[in-house]
């Protein structure tokens, strides 16, 4: 798998995450009265969705803010647009330093400039995402096994007797049909819903006989609400993307807001005076600073500071939310899901783009025809075909061709006075190595003043591209795939006629060879004058 595509997953996801979870604080600040704490919640759930799903739908707009700097269709305009930002700041570090005449720093940025160029960085940057969702996955896991095992080894007993008959009645009472098990623990900061495939409630042996029935109705109420699998959500998250802190700062957020959605259901038809109640056993967690972190699949009444306050305030106050608007934010964010996804280009414009070529458009046949070349004959008959596909005529002069090893063929041909006309070389198995059409020096130049220059339009450039990628799957079917990106070498042009000098590296090496074109254009078309690949296997 390219590395674009984790890159375009994991910048998308960021971004769009991101710009959401800003919106969501003035949000959770300013409108939770109107809202309600379930559609925050939900808005919570889209975020996650988001995160975590490798998506992309189509929209043709998003074609516009693609760089033309940035032509390889694997990187979508996104990710595109990041590159190329990022490739601007380091040439001007570069030139900074050239100016300064900081050989050694310069030298040092020109190297990264390369390993971006060939894919060394994004490799490198890959591999630290790897290892960072390996740690954070590493921390959870040990966190939940720790936090389990002191459980276990505090637990004293299951509860019994009329608080068993209240907390079964409850449970009738939110339509829960087979009551969790619930155990005293101690020392316990507060009571938690614990686990995921087999839950249970934890309850303090210290809580207050009239406080507990209350206690364990905030923990069915976590249970009915799915929190014990918001949980995971959260975890999830948090491992991918380890290295932004919003997202980490919107776990928090989210499990604070599942809490209050909790409260909500809890307090929604007691009296003023229950309320107080029950806000009164929320201060008397709070004195307890030690409850399960974000990284721990469990439930927990301890909050403190400012949170304990709203907590506090919106238990007791007790607003109805406006359901019309809670609706229209619940389908207004849904819509906005969906445009955050959408973040590919239609086929037509990753086809204009033309590089590399997308997969459906790869030729399966090409004039390679043989599986295997064995004889002078067939060498013979292999160039000819390489000579029409070429120039689209049949050769002029006889072809010589010479049997290298038993694993590649060179074949050539010279004009009555003795110039080299036409060459290449090729694999027994058809894969043409080098191609080369000799045109007179004096029929190329002829005319205008020459102009060299390393400068093309990028729209032209990515049709010249898809010219070459057609071309070397002609010669080669498969081998647009094996290079990266055309650049430009030079270009040279005589007032009617430009010749194009393009070159790319190829995916498996970081060395300096890899496919070079060179080509002809003219108000006709373009005419393939010389290729030569070269690759490690």
């Amino acid at each position: 798998m390219r590395s674009a595509y984790l890159y375009n997953f994991l910048i998308e996801a960021n971004i769009m995450a991101v710009i959401a979870i800003l919106l969501m604080i003035p949000l959770r600040r300013f409108f939770r009265k109107t809202l309600g704490n379930s559609a925050l919640c939900f808005g919570w759930l889209l975020i996650a969705i988001r995160l975590l799903l490798p998506l992309s739908l189509v929209n043709p707009l998003i074609h516009e803010i693609r760089s033309p700097f940035a032509a390889d269709a694997g990187i979508r305009p996104i990710a595109g647009q990041i590159k190329v930002r990022v490739g601007d700041v380091v040439e001007g570090i570069s030139d900074m330093f050239w100016k300064s005449e900081n050989r050694p720093a310069y030298d040092a940025v020109q190297r990264l400039t390369i390993d971006m160029e060939n894919a060394n960085v994004s490799i490198a940057l890959a591999k630290i995402w790897l290892v960072g969702v390996l740690l954070v996955a590493a921390w959870f896991l040990f966190s939940n096994i720790h936090f389990r095992m002191r459980l276990r080894a505090d637990r004293i007993e299951p509860i019994s007797g009329d608080l068993l008959e209240q907390y079964e009645t409850v449970c009738r009472q939110r339509g829960v049909k087979h009551p969790l098990p619930v155990y005293f623990t101690d020392p316990l900061p507060s009571a938690c819903l614990v686990g995921v495939f087999r839950p249970y409630i934890a309850l303090p042996l210290s809580a207050a006989p009239q406080d507990a029935i209350q206690v364990l109705t905030h923990e069915i109420c976590h249970y009915k609400n799915l929190d014990h699998l918001w949980g995971i959500l959260r975890l999830v998250c948090c491992m991918l993307h380890w290295f932004n802190p919003l997202v980490w700062m919107a776990a928090s957020m989210s499990r604070t807001d599942c809490e209050l959605r909790c409260d909500s259901s809890v307090t929604h038809s007691m009296s003023p005076e229950d309320r107080k109640s029950y806000a009164s056993v929320l201060v008397l967690a709070a004195s307890k600073r030690n409850a399960p972190g974000v990284g721990v699949l469990a439930t927990g009444m301890t909050m403190t500071g400012k949170r304990l306050k709203t907590r506090i305030l919106s238990v007791v106050e007790q607003h109805e939310p406006l359901h019309a608007l809670s609706i229209a934010f619940i389908l207004l964010a849904s819509m906005c899901l969906l445009g955050a996804f959408a973040t590919s280009e239609t086929r037509e414009q990753l086809m204009d783009i033309g590089w590399p070529m997308p997969a459906e458009h790869y030729l399966t046949e090409g004039i390679q025809g043989q599986t295997s070349i064995r004889s002078e004959e067939e060498a013979t008959e292999y160039a000819e075909k390489l000579w029409h596909t070429l120039t689209g005529s049949e050769p002029q002069y006889d072809l010589q061709v010479i049997h290298n090893d038993d694993m590649s063929w060179y074949a050539d041909c010279a004009d009555e006075s003795g110039q080299l006309r036409f060459s290449t070389s090729f694999l027994a198995n058809g894969v043409v190595c080098s191609l080369n059409l000799f045109t007179p020096e004096e029929a190329l130049l002829e005319g205008a003043e020459i102009i060299d220059s390393q400068f093309m339009d990028p729209a032209e450039m990515n049709l010249i591209r898809k010219w070459a990628a057609e071309q070397m799957e002609t010669l080669n079917p498969g081998s647009s795939r094996l290079v990266s990106e055309f650049q430009l070498l030079l270009m040279r042009d005589t007032g009617h006629t430009r010749f194009v000098s393009l070159h790319a590296d190829p995916k498996d090496s970081h060395y300096d060879c890899g496919i070079t074109l060179f080509l002809q254009i003219t108000s006709e078309g373009y005419r393939l004058l010389e290729m030569s690949l070269v690759g490690n296997g």
